[in-house]
């Protein structure tokens, strides 16, 4: 688990948005995709429900983004 990692995770959970988050933090969507791609293999579960309207947290996701943004 990166640093930067936790960086895009917040980034996406306030947004609601892969899209909005890359602009948010200056980075190509795929590239902040692969890095949560790999965060959510490392903790061995999904942290975000993925539709076309946007992201939300799952329950997992929901438990980690304290964690996250105290750090």
């Amino acid at each position: 688990m990166e640093l930067r990692q936790l960086k895009y995770f917040v980034a996406i959970a306030d947004c609601n948005s892969f899209s909005k988050a890359a602009e948010k933090v200056f980075v190509a969507q795929s590239a902040l995709s692969h890095q949560i791609a790999q965060l959510e293999d490392e903790l061995g579960t999904g942290l975000f429900h993925r539709s076309r309207r946007g992201v939300e947290l799952t329950d997992a996701g929901a438990r980690f983004f304290p964690h996250a943004v105290s750090i």
